[in-house]
């Protein structure tokens, strides 16, 4: 009998893992991005956005003058902004509706999952999703600084040196 490679042992104690390090990896996330905001906006906010969707739609429009300027520098906003949002809907359902988690400690059904519910809505997110999520969130913190810094800089050249290194390090 061949051994499926797709099949892995995860542990009880994995699956919990991975659940505290997404929300450790959105943790710093969303001081990446408020910090960003003032910076962007030069402290002149009275209203800070509350929730982490406000979060990146306010960053996101912070930066709408450069992306008129620079193309690049919008296709990059958008695809970070689609990976912050693709990420955000599992954080909110593990935040907000976590309801179980089924390991597979010794490889035999290869379905270690979080099982999460919300508005209505039951879901099973395998282990190996959760791993993908964390790889990109693992790389959005840089490139949210990389991409706000991009945008306060007044030189092309200086500001597509930025947008090389947002894509060979941080979009993989």
């Amino acid at each position: 009998m061949e051994d499926d490679p797709a099949i892995s042992p995860v542990s009880f104690v994995e699956m919990k893992a991975s659940v505290g390090s997404l929300l450790f990896l959105w943790s710093s996330i969303e001081r990446e991005i408020t910090k960003r905001i003032e910076q962007l906006d030069d402290g002149t906010s009275r209203v800070a956005p509350h929730t982490l969707a406000q979060k990146i739609a306010r960053w996101e429009s912070l930066q709408a003058a450069v992306c008129d300027e620079r193309p690049e520098h919008r296709e990059l906003l958008t695809e970070v902004r689609a990976r912050l949002v693709m990420a955000l809907e599992l954080r909110n359902r593990v935040t907000h509706g976590l309801v179980g988690i089924t390991a597979d400690p010794f490889g035999n059904r290869g379905d270690a999952h979080l099982e999460t519910e919300l508005n209505g809505e039951t879901r099973k997110h395998a282990h190996s999703d959760l791993e993908q999520v964390m790889r990109i969130l693992s790389h959005m913190v840089w490139a949210i600084g990389a991409l706000s810094d991009a945008a306060r800089q007044k030189d092309p050249r200086k500001a597509e040196s930025a947008y090389v290194g947002i894509r060979l390090n941080h979009l993989p």
